[in-house]
């Protein structure tokens, strides 16, 4: 049987993408010995970004990511009982009697004697489809971040940082691997966002399961 040339680049294309992803280098992992000693570690609830003049249904997509991420955060942390989830009223509380210290754009607790580490995140854009799982106008665009402060020193000890917009499977071939794994459908942005959550969370040592 005689391949037509577009099937035939298409393959070669996939074939080259497989010898590069098992060329590429590994990330380093960090060793056991090299841990802080954190044994108890507070979530703050979710930040949005603010900036003014956003159109107040960017806010009220905002405002529906925020509560999603909070959600995550719960169901992710559940069997942990060395994490406590605050929420907004016990974050007030505390905050009145901790020194408090600035890192990045976002004020959290530093110097608390109730955890040893602060996990703070901040949405920055949450952006529903407009379409559905096969037929798009829009696509699902969605950022956000988390840092993990040493509550003694305020430095952050890890992080990390996702921002999608969702493209075509083949839009990007050296995506293409991590993409095919979703199907070809489109997502919807809280299917994208806990897509998201699931690939960085596992980054952070100290967070993951």
């Amino acid at each position: 049987m005689t391949l037509c040339k577009p099937y035939t680049v298409f393959l070669a294309s996939l074939t080259m993408l497989a010898l590069l992803s098992g060329c590429a280098p590994t990330t380093a992992q960090v060793q056991p010995e090299d841990l802080l000693p954190i044994k108890t570690i507070v979530v703050l609830p979710v930040e949005i970004l603010s900036e003014s003049g956003r159109p107040a249904k960017d806010m009220q997509q905002l405002e529906k990511g925020q509560v999603l991420l909070d959600t995550m955060l719960a169901e992710y942390f559940s069997d942990r009982k060395d994490i406590a989830i605050l929420t907004p009223g016990q974050r007030d509380a505390l905050e009145k009697e901790m020194v408090r210290c600035r890192t990045s754009a976002v004020v959290t607790l530093c110097r608390t004697k109730v955890a040893d580490a602060v996990l703070l995140c901040t949405l920055q854009r949450f952006t529903e489809r407009e379409g559905t799982e096969y037929s798009i106008v829009n696509p699902a665009s969605v950022a956000f971040d988390y840092k993990l402060v040493h509550a003694e020193t305020g430095q952050a000890i890890c992080s990390g940082t996702f921002s999608e917009t969702q493209q075509p499977l083949l839009a990007d071939m050296f995506q293409f691997f991590k993409k095919a794994k979703r199907g070809v459908k489109w997502l919807s942005a809280e299917e994208l966002a806990r897509d998201g959550f699931q690939q960085k969370i596992v980054d952070c040592p100290y967070l993951k399961k």
